[in-house]
């Protein structure tokens, strides 16, 4: 018997949905990592539609249908199967933290394959939680949540540090807003600007902080 009840887990998802339209649906998430003095960009696309692959249930309901329902708190547990199963409830445990994902990751890697059946190209997380993602068409798309630590499911040579991370509305052209920047590092540092000068827009960029920045 699953051991938090179906209604429960309404409240999670709900809860989740909220936060997945105020900080990811519809937007772009930049990972910028640096190694050896060289910057690479990763782009995450977050949809609607791949909300429900992030929860894990069982559910009648399309994927669209299911986003909208556990948002605007119409989602029913009788939309959900009623056996979660362990692996649901421990995802559903850590998906409230993955989704501000785009403030608190802090590696990203390519998938080790370590499980076969696991179709995922890279994951980007903290120490203790992970967001798996596949690549289509460029962009990665959210496709699960694992309590896992990043090492321990990506191959160590492509195992790398973030950097920096910005968040844009997917049609927007430029990144105008910075949601995450390591410590010691400037937006306009000589190693990052190679890899932001063609996606971010730096003379308009904003962020809750104060944005580090070696000219200033």
């Amino acid at each position: 018997m699953s051991a938090i009840s179906n209604r429960e887990t309404v409240k999670i998802i709900h809860h989740c949905a909220v936060q997945y339209n105020k900080n990811l649906s519809g937007k772009n998430v930049l990972f910028v990592t640096i190694d050896n003095d060289k910057p690479a960009c990763f782009e995450m696309l977050f949809r609607p539609n791949n909300f429900l692959r992030l929860t894990g249930v069982k559910t009648h309901l399309k994927s669209g249908q299911f986003y909208k329902a556990a948002l605007n708190s119409r989602l029913s547990p009788d939309d959900i199967s009623p056996n979660l199963g362990s692996a649901t409830e421990i995802r559903l445990s850590i998906l409230p933290k993955l989704m501000s994902i785009h403030k608190t990751a802090r590696m990203i890697g390519d998938y080790d394959n370590a499980r076969p059946l696991l179709i995922t190209d890279k994951y980007a997380g903290t120490v203790t939680t992970a967001m798996g993602f596949i690549n289509v068409n460029g962009f990665y798309r959210p496709i699960t949540a694992l309590k896992k630590k990043i090492r321990d499911i990506t191959a160590q040579a492509t195992r790398q540090k973030v950097a920096a991370i910005f968040v844009k509305p997917r049609r927007d052209a430029e990144y105008k807003v910075l949601t995450y920047i390591a410590k010691g590092l400037a937006v306009d540092d000589h190693v990052l600007l190679p890899a932001l000068k063609e996606k971010v827009d730096l003379q308009n960029l904003t962020a809750a902080f104060t944005i580090p920045m070696k000219s200033v």
